[in-house]
């Protein structure tokens, strides 16, 4: 049996709930056990709108692992922190646990491995992502993940992150979708072939969105982080 943890660093259990479903969906053999954590409600934000909200956040799950479920650093094979960003946890996690063969993984980390197997320059990625605050942020994530100096934004393969302005909680109401789609559009004018979808929030949105815009790859961070998470895993047991 091969275990895995999913980690929803923010307090909102109908989130957990959505990245629930969105795996169920991948009907993945018996062999593979998932679980599911949601941030304390005490602490933790009721969704992560900034780097401070998920600085907050990593430090709520790890003092409530700490106090409340020490057990879950050794139960687990794989953790997948469920959070689109260059989120602290990824790295507490990895310090805290530090046995051989466990991986842990964001869905920023994952979708970023799967984009940069496809992106050129006549096929471009982007982020599309909620609030503003995640532009510079994610912007500087990308630079990081792919090695650049700071200042140097790596132009060749991907273009800066373009955010909808819709709350995270709210990315789903059927009344924002229109302005998604002129998102969508804004980055297809901008010789954008790959979207990466840079909020767990927009992971229910992914198969309308891939309908009405079928020449475009939509990156479902969250159903591609399980599955490189399992890959990463499988491979180590090799």
């Amino acid at each position: 049996m091969v275990a895995i943890l999913v980690v929803n660093p923010n307090s909102t259990d109908a989130m957990t709930s959505s990245l629930q479903s969105e795996l169920e969906s991948l009907n993945l053999p018996s062999s593979y056990q998932i679980d599911y954590y949601t941030g304390p409600a005490a602490k933790s934000p009721p969704s992560i709108n900034n780097q401070k909200d998920a600085e907050y956040s990593a430090k709520a799950c790890i003092e409530d692992f700490d106090n409340k479920c020490p057990d879950i650093y050794n139960s687990y094979n794989g953790y997948l922190i469920a959070c689109y960003s260059d989120h602290p946890l990824v790295n507490e996690l990895q310090r805290k646990i530090n046995r051989p063969g466990v991986v842990v993984m964001g869905i920023f980390q994952a979708s970023m491995l799967y984009a940069m197997n496809f992106t050129s320059e006549n096929n471009k990625a982007a982020i599309l992502t909620s609030g503003h605050d995640w532009e510079p942020l994610l912007d500087r994530a990308i630079t990081k993940f792919c090695a650049n100096d700071p200042g140097f934004f790596p132009a060749a393969k991907f273009i800066p992150t373009l955010a909808s302005g819709i709350p995270v909680l709210d990315l789903h109401k059927p009344e924002n979708y229109p302005h998604l789609k002129h998102c969508i559009q804004q980055l297809v004018d901008n010789n954008v072939g790959i979207i990466l979808l840079g909020c767990a929030g927009l992971s229910s949105l992914s198969k309308k969105m891939k309908s009405e815009f079928p020449h475009l790859k939509f990156v479902d961070s969250v159903k591609v982080g399980a599955r490189l998470l399992i890959a990463y895993i499988e491979v180590g047991n090799i």
